[in-house]
């Protein structure tokens, strides 16, 4: 919601602002009129001028600090702020698996939603390889838990070669090895793929497990017998 804020001192005299200003709580998540503690307009080491403004959450009354960028002077006095550049604190919500995902590799769970909290908090150069080490896990998992294929031969071989060898579902095979190139590229010091980045990475992640998904759930579709 836009809002004006008074009073505040910019270039030795009291000015009024324009922002954009947060609806949600980034803690609790609860739409909000958030009540302003502090408001100040500070240059970086560049000169370059940023809002700062302290609001309080009247709904969990926790404390948490915006920062506008992108000044634009209006007219005499008056500026606009067009840019909501951060908040600061930010409450991670974890991403939530189907039971089937969860019980055929509960580790494919936690390293995603690992790499996922990493790419909330910006480490986004950990994050891909986070993404390609939980892919792995979810792919080796179906295979001795769901396929029933001796983990023994399964653990030791690339993933790869396991998309390529052992699995039949022709869905599965064509997304999950899309999303291994992708998730290598991740790993090596020259990226391969330049006009692909995490998103796309993470997006045959969710299909790989759409199709694992399908999978279980046929099976146990096909168990219902006719009466």
């Amino acid at each position: 919601m836009n809002v004006t804020y008074g009073s505040l001192s910019y270039g030795g005299c009291s000015c009024y602002i324009d922002v954009d200003e947060p609806s949600e709580c980034p803690l609790c998540k609860h739409s909000l009129k958030p009540s302003i503690l502090h408001k100040e307009i500070i240059k970086n080491n560049e000169s370059v001028p940023f809002l700062y403004v302290t609001y309080l959450c009247t709904h969990c009354y926790e404390v948490f600090i915006c920062t506008f960028s992108h000044m634009l002077k209006t007219q005499d006095r008056c500026y606009t702020f067009t840019n909501l550049k951060t908040i600061a604190p930010s409450s991670f919500n974890k991403k939530i698996f189907a039971s089937c995902i969860e019980n055929v590799s509960p580790s494919f769970v936690k390293i995603y939603n690992q790499s996922l909290e990493a790419e909330h908090y910006n480490l986004d150069e950990i994050a891909g390889i986070g993404y390609r080490k939980a892919l792995e896990f979810l792919i080796k998992d179906f295979l001795i838990n769901h396929e029933n294929i001796d983990e023994g031969k399964v653990k030791p071989t690339a993933l790869g070669c396991c998309i390529d060898t052992m699995i039949d579902n022709p869905q599965l095979k064509t997304v999950a090895s899309r999303a291994t190139w992708l998730g290598n590229d991740q790993t090596h010091y020259e990226q391969k793929y330049t006009d692909k980045d995490i998103s796309d990475l993470k997006r045959l992640i969710d299909l790989s497990v759409h199709w694992i998904s399908m999978i279980c759930l046929t099976e146990e579709a096909e168990t219902i017998e006719k009466k």
